[in-house]
């Protein structure tokens, strides 16, 4: 069983191979990684670019992998809960299989401090990196870190909140409750 990574970022690579080699339905597999467009805004700043991004990149994947059975995509950003009036940051994970069944993974929403709010939604098309390296987080650390760990003081790595959303997206192709 081969699944096709649509993204060469190392922290949400790095989750899907986690899934991958301790989950007990897919600890055999093997996985690819490919750099593939999102068609979203470099930051995502609506629940629905979120998912599209993420499913977006799978469908790309899936154009340069017909031989996999799996087409994973993945896509963070940053929410506005307009009810609420807070913002949330989440990951997202889309999973289509070779016969076109597909389940979405939410990571955690962790609340987003205001001033970091502020600044996203400016006016000034920011992405979540550039305002907190604007705010003083180190540009590689947000890299590799993101700011669930900047937010959470290194309780949850971006890493972690992509584990999450995999397990979310990938345990419906193979659980026995989801078959019947």
């Amino acid at each position: 069983m081969h699944f096709a990574i649509g993204t060469t970022n190392i922290p949400k690579s790095e989750a899907i191979e986690h899934v991958l080699t301790s989950s007990p339905y897919t600890q055999w597999a093997t996985f690819s990684n490919h750099k593939v467009d999102s068609w979203v805004p470099d930051q995502p700043t609506t629940l629905e670019e979120i998912r599209r991004g993420a499913k977006n990149r799978a469908k790309n994947c899936r154009g340069e992998n017909l031989s996999a059975e799996y087409f994973v995509g993945m896509e963070g950003g940053v929410y506005r809960d307009f009810e609420w009036e807070n913002y949330w940051l989440i990951g997202v994970v889309y999973i289509e299989d070779a016969k076109w069944e597909w389940h979405f993974g939410y990571s955690c929403h962790l609340e987003v401090p205001e001033i970091v709010a502020e600044k996203l939604f400016d006016g000034q098309n920011k992405t979540l990196n550039e305002v907190m390296t604007s705010l003083g987080e180190d540009e590689n650390g947000s890299q590799m870190w993101w700011s669930f760990a900047a937010f959470s003081d290194a309780m949850i790595s971006r890493r972690d909140s992509f584990v999450q959303a995999t397990e979310c997206a990938i345990a419906p192709f193979f659980n026995r409750f989801y078959k019947e």
